[in-house]
Formats: structure tokens, C-alpha cells, sequence
């Protein structure tokens, strides 16, 4: 990437502090996948798309658990004892709508909405060590409320 580009996209605010310095992802597949459905290259546009990246993830895990768990008799004991929270309690967990992020003093951070901070100690039981990989591999901060 040119330094031009480099700056117009991955420096942010007067003192040019870059919100990328420690992700380790592949930007060139990430920028080329949003010029080719034509998203603005924009630091909180690349953001996103890293976060939606996660979300996805964290929304196919759900679902797999919710498909094995479905037809169970069981399904709250059984969720309970293999993954620490009911079938209820997962079942209300919605990463797509519950976490949002930004870019604050240079640095990037995601958290639950307000409206969803009630939910903070089930996701770290069910995505703990997901967080803790993403957060390792983006440099991004997860902030509590």
C-alpha cells in the first residue's frame, strides 16, 4: 500500500494515531472486498468490517449450539452443563445487534449496547475464549460497561 493511502485510510485524528498498529489481518483481502461492493475506504468502515467479521462468527457458533440442542428433551440442562448458560440464556444472546464498536482516542473499542449490557457475563461465559483470540489478533478493546 502507498504511503498516501496509507494515511488517507489508517491514521486517524490531528496526531495521526493509527487505530491499526496491531491487527494482524488481511487488510489486502478486507479493502478489496469492500471496493468490490463499493464501501468507502474509511478507517471506521474497515472496523466494521473486521467487527462484522467477528459477529458472523460468534452468530455461527450460536447457531450451532442452538441446532444441537433444538430437538433435546433436555435442552436447558444440557446447555447448562456444556456451555455454562441455559438454552434461554443463549438463545438471547445477539452479537449482530447487541455489540457495537468505534474508534475513541485513536484506538479501536467494542462493547454492549446499553440496552444489552445485561448480557455481559453470558457472552464471557459462552465467548470468552473468542474475545480473547479477536482481541489478541486485532488489538482492539473490549470496554465494560
Amino acid at each position: 500500500m502507498n504511503e498516501g493511502l496509507y494515511e488517507a485510510v489508517f491514521c486517524y485524528g490531528e496526531n495521526k494515531v493509527d487505530p491499526f498498529e496491531q491487527t494482524a489481518v488481511d487488510f489486502n483481502r478486507i479493502i478489496g472486498d469492500m471496493r468490490l461492493v463499493g464501501y468507502e475506504i474509511t478507517s471506521l468502515n474497515i472496523v466494521q468490517q473486521i467487527m462484522l467479521e467477528q459477529l458472523d462468527s460468534m452468530i455461527k457458533t450460536k447457531g450451532k449450539i442452538m441446532e444441537l440442542a433444538m430437538d433435546l428433551e433436555n435442552k436447558d440442562d444440557f446447555c447448562r452443563e456444556k456451555y455454562g448458560l441455559s438454552f434461554k440464556d443463549i438463545d438471547a444472546l445477539d452479537p449482530q445487534h447487541d455489540i457495537e464498536w468505534d474508534i475513541k482516542s485513536g484506538k479501536v473499542i467494542f462493547f454492549l449496547s446499553h440496552e444489552a449490557a445485561h448480557k455481559e457475563e453470558a457472552y464471557f461465559i459462552l465467548f470468552k475464549k473468542s474475545f480473547d483470540a479477536f482481541v489478541a489478533k486485532t488489538g482492539f478493546q473490549y470496554l465494560s460497561q
